[in-house]
Formats: C-alpha cells, structure tokens, sequence
C-alpha cells in the first residue's frame, strides 16, 4: 500500500503577511520611540508601527508566500532537462541528502539558502508539481513556458 507523494505545503498568505506584519510593525514602533524622543502612550510610534507593518505585510506576503505550479508535460525527459537548466540558472542544485519519496527537493548553498527556501518537485506521468515561494515560482513559470 503506497501512497501517493504529496509536496509539503508551507505559510500561506495569511500567515506570512502576519509574520512579517508583527516583525515590521514591532521593530518600526521600538525605532519610533527612540528617534522621535516620544512615548508610547502618545500613539504616534503605534501609527509608525501599524503603517510600516502593513507595507512589509503586503510585500511578504506577495513575494515570501508559498504557492504551487503545475506544469502540463509531455516528455518526463525533456522537461527535467529544462527545468534542471532553469533551476541551476536560479542557482539551484538538487540535495542528494533529501528525504522525500518520489519528491526531488532543490536548495542553494549553505550561505544563500539561509534567505531563499527550498523548492520541491514532485513529477507525474502528464503533469509536474512546483512548490516553493511566490517569487521562485514566478521566475521558473516564465522559464519553464518558453518555447
């Protein structure tokens, strides 16, 4: 009885724009306080904190969130030829100490995945499954659909 690989799923949007609402937000009240000289108890380092926490939020959100892709294939071959060159563009290289059955898993160097995430494959008989961040996804949806 085997089952079916599935990607790991990681924070959605809600959950990003929160971690990086709350990180943002904190940080821009605490600096507030001690540049402007004023309280907390006026609220003007809480309104700093709320405005600059929305932004972050929104740009975390929009670029950090993980999301999936689902390419239709045709050849197994031909397609992990190309995606293996768009990956190694991005900087990719496939973990050879990766876990997952049935699911390939890409990472940077040791340095660079600190802020980057891994990017998991999962490939089928007709279609291949993409996981990782928003902003990976984006630049591997236009590699991948060229002609």
């Amino acid at each position: 009885m085997s089952e079916k690989p599935t990607l790991p799923e990681g924070p959605g949007v809600g959950l990003t724009f929160l971690y990086y609402f709350s990180g943002i937000a904190l940080v821009t009240t605490l600096l507030a306080v001690k540049t402007l000289g004023v309280s907390l108890d006026t609220g003007i380092p809480n309104q700093f904190g709320l405005i600059f926490g929305a932004v972050g939020g929104v740009l975390g959100a929009t670029f950090n969130r993980s999301t999936t892709l689902d390419v239709p294939i045709k050849s197994k071959k031909v397609f992990k030829r190309k995606l293996q060159d768009a990956l190694t563009d991005m900087g990719y290289t496939e973990d050879p100490n990766a876990n997952l059955e049935g699911i390939q898993v890409y990472r940077r160097s040791a340095i660079s995945q600190i802020f980057s995430g891994k990017i998991y494959v999962l490939i089928n008989d007709k279609q291949a499954h993409i996981s990782s961040r928003a902003s990976h996804i984006r630049g591997l949806r236009r590699k991948l659909t060229q002609d």
